[in-house]
């Protein structure tokens, strides 16, 4: 079987033949139907991120059909289509029954199974799962808690998204940030989850949305997706230009890019009263400043991780939405690739030629 395969940063990405063992117990073989290309894959390959372990199987937003099921598994069959949370989600633990299974306590954050084995290989050496999930390949294995059941009738292909770009921008306006009604917003960075936060503030009824990007083509999607304003932050300063748009700063301002300044100018676009959500993956170590004079005025700063998501639950809404007709996933989908052109797919992304790109197998 063929996957995508990080062995060294600043390098293209490699799509070589792999081995990968049947699952063992607690854990599914999926077949993948479509995977996303999101900017937290190629920070592994930019260096923005340092990768945990290489070499590396790309990839956490994906979609496919069970093929296996291990021993113990129970809330899966094969031929179930599901989609992967990127996070495993044991039920049980104080986070999980809390709410918040994104953060669960028992799995955690991994680029291996949870009792730290591998499943792919290649001339007998290990190689690593990204998320401990893997989607840029033909076929992956991964604990049955990490997949998320949908109905027969879902469109695999699109439906990828809704496990990173739509949850990610989606969840954080109505989970995290819980944004009121009539409120405004302002949203740093119009890529895939920047254009779902925007989605998910339509949602909230939002009675202002200003969308900022240096990319005219994202800001003309940002338009289509319920933007009511949009600021090309390469002509203009966006603090400055949202400070007019809303007299006096926005309620809510979501960074979606994962840079420190644009977090900066996040918090300071905020009004008084107002909250800035940082959404973007920074790079390690990455600071920021704050006024404290500023903060004093009942302003916030908070984090949003996976759009704090209840994966089992929120997924099967958000699908609802979609065959509704009430939430856009066909428009954020600009290019379907083949694996064989996952470098061509980044390049896209970075070039800020597509929302969101799809890679598909045969």
């Amino acid at each position: 079987m063929k996957a995508a395969i990080l062995i060294e940063p600043h390098k293209p990405v490699l799509v070589e033949e792999v081995d990968l063992q049947d699952p063992k117990d607690g854990e599914v073989l999926v077949d993948l139907v479509g995977a996303g290309i999101c900017h937290s894959d190629y920070h592994y390959v930019d260096g923005h991120i340092k990768p945990r372990k290489l070499p590396l199987v790309m990839g956490h937003e994906g979609s496919g059909i069970v093929e296996k099921i291990g021993p113990g598994v129970k809330s899966i069959k094969p031929g179930d289509k599901i989609i992967f949370s990127m996070d495993a989600m044991c039920g049980f633990c104080r986070n999980c029954t809390n709410g918040i299974p994104t953060l669960c306590e028992t799995y955690g954050r991994t680029v291996t199974m949870p009792d730290g084995t591998n499943r792919f290989s290649k001339n007998g050496d290990p190689i690593y799962q990204s998320n401990g999930v893997g989607t840029y390949t033909e076929k992956t294995v991964v604990p049955a808690d990490t997949v998320v059941k949908v109905s027969d009738d879902t469109p695999l292909e699109k439906a990828c998204l809704i496990g990173c770009a739509v949850i990610t921008g989606v969840g954080t306006v109505v989970n995290r940030a819980k944004v009121e009604k009539g409120s405004s917003v302002a949203v740093f960075g119009c890529g895939g989850v920047g254009l779902n936060v925007i989605q998910g503030s339509v949602f909230a009824s939002s009675s202002t949305i200003v969308a900022i990007d240096n990319n005219e083509f994202k800001l003309k999607k940002a338009k289509e997706m319920g933007a009511t304003h949009t600021v090309n932050s390469a002509k203009e300063d966006p603090v400055q230009a949202i400070t007019e748009i809303t007299k006096g700063g926005v309620d809510y301002a979501f960074e979606v890019v994962g840079f420190p300044d644009i977090l900066s100018q996040a918090f300071k676009s905020t009004r008084p009263g107002g909250t800035a959500v940082m959404v973007g993956v920074q790079p390690p170590d990455a600071k920021i400043s704050i006024d404290c004079t500023d903060l004093l005025m009942d302003r916030g700063l908070i984090g949003a991780y996976h759009g704090t998501a209840r994966p089992r639950v929120d997924f099967q809404w958000l699908l609802d939405l979609y065959k509704t007709g009430r939430l856009n996933l066909d428009g954020l989908i600009t290019k379907y690739r083949p694996l064989e052109e996952v470098n061509e797919a980044f390049e896209d992304m970075n070039k800020g030629l597509v929302a969101r790109s799809i890679l598909t197998f045969k």
